[in-house]
């Protein structure tokens, strides 16, 4: 694979546990919460876990220390760790030479975080695993992805950098060191540069910054509809017409920008947005990257026409595609055939979830593994999901099927197989392939489609199954219960809005300390109003004591205003969690930059060592990844409250001094002509507050009313009011307002008596 900025899990193409008095390996793992450490225990490296006591030993004995950052589901995680690090040769010169840590990259985002601009910076490239080497505080002196178990071409071997890194750091220390310092203070200003991007005015960066009516800071807001022109035409010029997607192999999915596309094609049906979002989302949904036979979405491709996964299938992705899906699925700027595949597809993830992540506690697992073991205990990417044409005729036969739908069924399949070029000298029917259609089914080809799938199901079923890691992440499940509650509504689905609203709830059990007297850890101890936080992970049902990041904060907070907006459960009791979890993420998230400016921290408790990779705190990126990143989500979780407290209990926002969207979303306008991947959420948020952070609010509707009403809501971005009581009931005209909640004039318009009247009224800037 060709090397780029976007983080992986690539191949060779491309509180600190005490010191171990008994000299056993791996049993600072064994006992792990974590699934990826655990994988690890075994191994003749004598791993601690990521913790100051890891590198309170390297400072003792005055060694390197060795930093392999990954997670469950990686591929090439696994392979790494069968040719290198169950090696004993190997093993003996990290544990002569090195204090090795092992890093589970989904508890420790900030650690993966850090680490990663050091090796992109380092390499150009980054992915997992990824290989870290540190001074005994922390900071990077050279970094690198996966090292094969012997060299090949330029790369070498994993062997020859352990050699040579301890050579360096033994014979030129100075150089290591003085190299080590340059680089932290690289990463240092270069992390300070972002996060100043999202809340410095561009006018201080140097860059034209329009005033909206001579009222300071809304330069952004008067420019976010131009901003957002700007961005989708410079998507459409890298656009691939053919496959879908804007970007060259290996392909993501476009996750964070979707939201943006759909929300910009529902507000105008002329808008050149909603093309672009329906083709990448045709194209993906008749993929091998959607599994076609049992639902949900692997990582990524590796191919231009998606036709080739890397299959390890993750919560955060299918958590944002099943809304995205959900909302394709009712979507004006949709064919009809177009948006009964995307229900199709949506559903599809809806029961995979259930049926395949579920777990005992009520929560949603991380991950399954791109791996299958077969009895012999190998590792076969990808071969729980392969079918060979034999494979194919076999569930036609047993289906029922004459010959000629046989046929049929083994002409629609365009997959290939699963190598890393995706192809093979010869492919014969008994050549294992990834399931992929190159144009949508209609007619008889999804008849017979429809016909086999039960078959598939059950002879998928009956095969070695990939791993599940059973960790529940915090921000994963809130995406998930957010994009479950939008999908309910869009589908008039009771049955799901009661799942919404339970998951929400048991993420609510817990992952978040209701601050009634456990503060933990990055809280102050004594602290009378520590409020509620939010713990990033959580195995069998317990929390564990580490700190939720501000995405996770965020996140939660997102989920509870969408809950109490779409009616799951009782709406007033979601907002004050929503209000109060936001009030610790001002409080616990917020600090000042070198110029008295607001700034977001992703980690409140990074710890001494990412402190010093870093030359300072964990800032918070203002630009997207798979996910949203943590400027975005914070900015998405105050845009919400903008237009649900501000009006849901008539006392008003915060404090004037209160951090709002407004202001951490500077880095749109410069970013968003340039890289618009990256920024797509951002910009989703930019326009919601632009129109004054919009509200319906419902004086009186039936039932059926408030359900179009909160449909389209979640197509078109505003959130609902809870109704007041007796304000829905048979027979009660439709009256409909829309509150416009911008800081500087907050006014709720002349009531409507249609929801196309009052979807009329979003464009309206609100007097100011």
């Amino acid at each position: 694979m060709s090397g780029g900025a976007d983080a992986r899990c690539r191949g060779p193409v491309d509180g600190g546990a005490p010191v171990d008095e008994t000299g056993g390996m791996g049993h600072r793992l064994a006992e792990s919460s974590s699934r990826y450490l655990r994988q690890h225990a075994d191994n003749p490296v004598d791993w601690h876990p990521w913790g100051e006591g890891a590198f309170a030993e390297a400072r003792r004995r005055d060694v390197p220390v060795f930093v392999s950052i990954g997670y469950s589901a990686c591929h090439w995680c696994h392979v790494m760790a069968a040719e290198s690090f169950s090696d004993a040769q190997i093993a003996e010169t990290l544990n002569d030479g090195f204090v090795a840590i092992k890093v589970d990259r989904e508890e420790h985002p900030d650690v993966d975080d850090a680490y990663m601009a050091a090796t992109q910076a380092l390499t150009g490239q980054g992915g997992w695993p990824m290989s870290v080497f540190t001074d005994p505080s922390g900071r990077v002196f050279h970094a690198g992805t996966y090292f094969p178990p012997r060299r090949r071409g330029q790369i070498p071997s994993f062997a020859e950098v352990l050699d040579a890194v301890r050579a360096a750091w033994t014979r030129r220390r100075d150089e290591v060191e003085a190299s080590a310092a340059q680089i932290a203070a690289a990463l240092g200003d270069q992390r300070r540069r972002q996060a100043q991007l999202a809340t410095a005015p561009a006018e201080e960066l140097g860059a034209p910054h329009p005033e909206h009516d001579g009222v300071p800071g809304t330069g952004i807001l008067a420019q976010a509809g131009d901003v957002v022109a700007q961005a989708i035409q410079a998507l459409l010029a890298e656009e691939d017409t053919v496959h879908g997607g804007f970007s060259p192999a290996p392909k993501f999915p476009p996750s964070p920008l979707l939201g943006l596309l759909l929300e910009e094609a529902a507000r105008d049906p002329e808008s050149p947005a909603g093309p672009p979002a329906i083709r990448v989302m045709e194209a993906m949904g008749r993929s091998a990257l959607h599994d076609q036979i049992e639902g949900g979405f692997a990582r990524y491709a590796t191919d231009r026409a998606w036709a080739l996964p890397h299959f390890e299938k993750m919560l955060a992705d299918n958590a944002q595609l099943l809304g995205h899906y959900a909302r394709l699925s009712v979507h004006p700027a949709a064919t009809e055939a177009t948006r009964a595949e995307a229900e199709r597809v949506g559903r599809g993830v809806v029961d995979w979830l259930h049926r395949r992540m579920l777990l005992d506690s009520g929560l949603l697992a991380s991950s399954l593994d791109a791996d299958t073991v077969d009895a012999s205990g190998r590792h076969q990417e990808g071969g729980t999901y392969l079918m060979s044409d034999r494979d194919l005729r076999a569930a036609a036969r047993a289906a029922g099927l004459g010959d000629d739908d046989a046929a049929r069924l083994v002409a629609l399949d365009r997959g290939v197989p699963a190598d890393e070029a995706g192809t093979a000298a010869h492919v014969t029917e008994d050549t294992p392939r990834t399931v992929h259609f190159d144009a949508p089914l209609s007619g008889e080809d999804r008849r017979v489609w429809e016909a086999v799938l039960p078959v598939l199901r059950r002879r998928r079923a009956a095969r070695a199954q990939p791993a599940r890691d059973e960790k529940a992440v915090a921000a994963w499940n809130a995406m998930a219960v957010r994009s479950l509650a939008e999908a309910a509504v869009c589908w008039a689905d009771e049955d799901l809005l009661e799942r919404a609203g339970r998951l929400g709830e048991r993420l609510w059990d817990v992952h978040v300390d209701d601050g009634t007297g456990d503060v933990g850890p990055g809280l102050a101890a004594g602290d009378a109003d520590a409020g509620p936080v939010v713990r990033r992970v959580s195995h069998a049902g317990r929390a564990d004591a580490a700190l939720g990041t501000l995405t996770d904060h965020a996140q939660m907070i997102s989920a509870c205003f969408t809950l109490a907006s779409v009616g799951a459960g009782d709406a007033q009791r979601w907002l004050d969690r929503g209000r109060r979890l936001l009030a610790t993420l001002r409080r616990r998230f917020v600090v000042e930059d070198e110029e008295g400016r607001p700034a977001l921290v992703e980690s409140a408790d990074g710890g001494a060592m990412l402190t010093a990779a870093l030359q300072g705190p964990a800032l918070a990126t203002p630009f997207d990844g798979p996910e949203p990143g943590g400027v975005a989500a914070a900015a998405d979780a105050l845009q919400q409250a903008e237009a649900l407290v501000a009006t849901a209990d008539g006392d008003g926002l915060p404090d004037e001094d209160a951090l709002r969207a407004a202001d951490i979303l500077h880095h749109a306008p410069t970013a968003a002509p340039r890289a618009p991947m990256v920024v797509g959420s951002s910009l989703q948020v930019l326009r919601r507050v632009a129109v004054g952070s919009p509200a319906f609010r419902i004086l009186s509707a039936t039932a059926e009313d408030l359900a179009a009403v909160r449909r389209a809501a979640v197509l078109h971005g505003p959130a609902v009011e809870p109704p007041a009581e007796g304000a829905i009931g048979p027979g009660r005209p439709l009256r409909l307002s829309v509150c416009l909640n911008a800081v500087e004039a907050m006014v709720c318009l002349p009531p409507e008596s249609t929801v196309a009247a009052a979807l009329g009224r979003l464009g309206e800037r609100p007097p100011g």
